[in-house]
């Protein structure tokens, strides 16, 4: 049986739905089932289908006509479908009345599988002197968040080696900006997780590479760069997992952070306890099952 994944992305919207269900595609075919993995595009007919995206409601029937829809959505939307995945830290099963079941919660955080094979690499990074520090807002950050937090923490006292992620469609550094410190582009497209498995320090948008760096054990600052973001960011701050900050505010954020060792430590500990990196695998076993009953 095939599973077909469809996800949004492109300006606007980022590369983290394709990341999303590229990691549940690799999980499936690790228990035997073929996956399509599909940008979102016109109707969809097919036994079991994924649906992640936030322009389109998984529950249209005319545009999603599949034996069994599920809905990978962290906007509490109140989906008609076979599953709900809601990944986020902190989300419960209350907002998903119609659904057949709901995956709620970060147990069902979606990981790179390579992050979580670097669980165990350097663990007692957060108890070093920090020397560098990463800097991810997705890769449809057209606003510049991004390069504006890089050239401030750049610019401060901190002392810290700066590296950006920037994706395809975001913004860029102006050349010759200036200023004290440099900024080291990055430009990945496979997943970020050796980038964040050298890092001391990463300041990081709230979405998918949030849940990667808490995976790491990596002590993380947490901007939340859009609307549908909150879900993540205020779970991950209610279990003192990161430090919040606005954009304007990073740079104070960082600082507290190199001053004080066990604050490191501490959030390390706590975000890769919250985030196992097994959450695919939980999440595959589900639709695993449900392709054994479609299938009879």
């Amino acid at each position: 049986m095939t599973v077909l994944l469809v996800f949004d992305e492109g300006p606007g919207r980022g590369l983290g739905h394709r990341r999303r269900c590229a990691v549940i595609a690799g999980a499936l075919r690790d228990r035997g089932l073929d996956c399509v993995e599909l940008p979102l595009g016109g109707s969809v007919d097919a036994p079991i289908v994924v649906v992640d995206s936030y322009v389109a409601r998984a529950d249209d029937r005319s545009r999603f006509r599949a034996g069994r829809v599920i809905a990978l959505d962290d906007l509490a939307r109140d989906l008609d479908v076979a599953v709900v995945i809601d990944p986020a830290p902190g989300a419960s099963t209350a907002p998903h009345r119609r659904a057949g079941r709901v995956l709620a919660g970060a147990g069902y955080a979606l990981v790179d599988p390579a992050v979580r094979a670097l669980r165990a690499v350097q663990h007692d990074r957060p108890d070093r002197e920090p020397t560098t520090l990463l800097v991810a807002t997705g890769a449809a950050d057209r606003e510049g968040v991004g390069v504006a937090m890089a050239a401030a923490l750049a610019d401060s006292e901190l002392g810290l080696a700066v590296r950006l992620v920037v994706g395809p469609w975001g913004a860029r550094p102006a050349a010759g900006r200036g200023g004290r410190g440099d900024v080291e582009i990055v430009e990945r497209l496979d997943g970020l997780a050796g980038e964040l498995a050298r890092a001391d320090i990463v300041v990081t948008a709230a979405g998918v590479t949030l849940l990667e760096a808490m995976c790491l054990g990596r002590p993380t600052v947490a901007v939340a760069t859009a609307v549908n973001q909150r879900g993540n960011l205020d779970g991950v701050l209610a279990a003192g997992a990161a430090l919040g900050a606005t954009p304007d505010r990073v740079v104070e954020a960082v600082a507290r952070l190199v001053a004080d060792p066990p604050l490191r430590r501490l959030l390390a500990d706590t975000a890769s306890a919250l985030i196992d990196g097994r959450g695919a695998d939980r999440v595959a076993d589900v639709i695993a099952e449900l392709a054994v009953q479609v299938a009879a």
